[in-house]
């Protein structure tokens, strides 16, 4: 699926294969259970349909998302089916299946972002009674005819989970194609001769379903391989002569390639060699030649969570240079330029700022130690917006200091340096809330002066305004730096935290998920300097179920 974003694609002159800064902490949420968001305040669902691309599992025809769908499992042995008391037909699903990640049960504390790539928090919610209208008729499970031993139902395909049982009724999410659910229910309702009540929350049609032997199984969307802490590899299409083929024979016979414009980013499936030239096929399924591509090194950088907040003496700032980022930060003795240098800071060091000077262009970091104010990004901890819960979770954006900083009510519990919008695409400032979040979504736009670009399977997006939004960029280390199209960039360590902790929740299994009354999206506020204590305005534009 790709969306026209105004925002957080790279730029020609983003440099992709700079070697990281040494981190000083790792990327963890807190492994409390999901607070309950104010049920008072519920905000406005804000769904904007003209340049949003629809969820492809809304479309008539059956066709699977070729980025989330998930690996297919091993055949059943005639033996197993004897003892299963199945048909062949169910459970013969291809390679071997592997090792499954047990979902908690309801309400269990969801376990803590792993630095080496292990397995995000998964927040399970109770399935949400439908609300409104008539009661739909209860029907027995039969009625789906399900083989007699199933253990759970897989989605033939990817497919829409909708708010309630009927064809009209809003969609919450989209399931995976493969995936393997429990049920709660079925029932009889419009559009479908049963709809299955899933766990934890949707209904689905049951023609999209069929029984399996197997214990339910979901995963964590995108799927990451072990020590991996991004979905895939990714490269630029560079050189005038760039082509993408259909095929590995058209491609190796030079014919039927579509010229590449523009600046293109792809996601890397699987090299092939044709003689002397490697071939690589692209999740798009096209084939372009290894010479015209060239690999990104997704920044490691990592925030501050809850543990490391709690004993660091705040406010803390990020030391990296204004003028060079990716130089030492010079202390020195005194705060005045001309006084001796006590040392330099390697990028991204980790201070607290102890003090002021009466100029305001000098921060005390140590004992008699001063570095230009200009050079830090800080720290402040903010109040929560009006509209927050006294636990509730949100995210606060400070442009001028390139920081963002998660909060549960008042507590902070992450803290990290993004990249917001350059000069001419600036972010948005305001008081918003999520109102999608994809695992993996396409970007594509219109940089002014620099032609159109497009952004391949960017992962863990969160949509806050429109076509805005909080996501990760495999693309550069620049984070501190205003370098995006509009979007607030964050490291792929950053970005899959905060999307697996904010709202609204992603089931396992689910490739994206709508906000909405009974799941209110993340409140957002961006601003910048020293956030206002005044009540903000919570900004919306016009909403339309899709």
């Amino acid at each position: 699926m790709a969306l026209p974003l105004g925002c957080g694609a790279p730029t020609p002159d983003a440099p992709s294969a700079a070697a990281p800064a040494p981190d000083a902490a790792v990327a963890m949420l807190p492994a409390a259970p999901r607070a309950p968001m104010a049920p008072a305040r519920p905000a406005p669902v804000v769904r904007r349909e003209p340049t949003l691309a629809m969820d492809p599992a809304l479309e008539e025809e059956s066709s699977a998302e070729s980025h989330v769908s998930m690996e297919q499992e091993a055949p059943l042995t005639d033996g197993e089916l004897a003892a299963s008391g199945l048909s062949s037909a169910v459970g013969a699903e291809g390679e071997e299946e592997p090792a499954e990640v047990s979902e908690p049960a309801p309400g269990q504390p969801a376990e803590a972002l792993a630095q080496d790539g292990g397995a995000a928090p998964e927040l399970l919610a109770e399935a949400p009674a439908p609300d409104g209208g008539t009661a739909p008729e209860a029907l027995p499970l039969e009625t789906i005819e399900l083989e007699p031993n199933s253990r759970s139902l897989r989605a033939r395909r990817s497919i829409a989970i909708r708010a309630e049982p009927r064809e009209d009724a809003a969609p919450i999410g989209t399931l995976a194609q493969d995936v393997r659910v429990s049920w709660v229910q079925a029932v009889k309702g419009p559009g479908c001769d049963a709809w299955v009540q899933i766990a934890p929350r949707g209904w689905i049609c049951e023609r999209y379903l069929e029984g399996n032997f197997r214990e339910p199984r979901a995963r964590e969307l995108p799927r990451l391989a072990p020590g991996a802490f991004t979905p895939g590899l990714y490269a630029r299409v560079v050189g005038k002569g760039a082509r993408a083929y259909p095929s590995l024979a058209a491609a190796r016979l030079h014919q039927k390639g579509r010229k590449l414009q523009g600046s293109l980013t792809v996601r890397l499936q699987v090299e092939r060699r044709v003689g002397k030239h490697r071939i690589w096929r692209t999740s798009d399924g096209e084939y372009i030649e290894a010479r015209f591509l060239r690999r990104y090194r997704p920044s490691q950088f990592a925030g501050l969570d809850r543990t490391q907040l709690d004993v660091a003496l705040m406010p803390l700032a990020w030391a990296q240079s204004h003028a060079h980022p990716r130089a030492p930060v010079t202390v020195r003795k005194a705060a005045a330029d001309d006084a001796p240098k006590a040392r330099a800071l390697p990028p991204r060091s980790i201070v607290s700022v102890l003090q002021t000077s009466a100029d305001g262009r000098w921060a005390l970091v140590a004992d008699g130690r001063w570095v230009l104010r200009e050079d830090l990004h800080v720290v402040q901890p903010s109040p929560p917006p009006a509209e927050a819960g006294p636990t509730e979770r949100w995210l606060d954006v400070d442009l001028q200091e390139q920081v963002l900083v998660a909060y549960e009510g008042a507590q902070p519990v992450y803290a990290t340096l993004i990249s917001s919008g350059a000069s001419g695409h600036e972010t948005p400032e305001g008081l918003y809330r999520i109102w999608i979040k994809f695992g993996e979504v396409d970007m594509k736009g219109q940089a002014a002066g620099q032609g159109p670009y497009r952004v391949a399977t960017v992962p863990w997006v969160m949509f806050f305004e429109g076509d805005f939004a909080l996501h990760s960029s495999y693309w550069h280390d620049r984070f501190g730096e205003p370098v995006s199209h509009g979007c607030v960039n964050l490291s792929p360590r950053d970005a899959r935290a905060l999307y697996a902790w904010s709202a609204p929740e992603v089931p396992a299994g689910w490739s994206m998920a709508y906000a909405s009354a009974e799941q209110a999206g993340s409140l957002v506020r961006i601003h910048r300097g020293a956030a206002s204590e005044a009540p903000t305005p919570l900004i919306s534009s016009a909403a339309s179920a899709p």
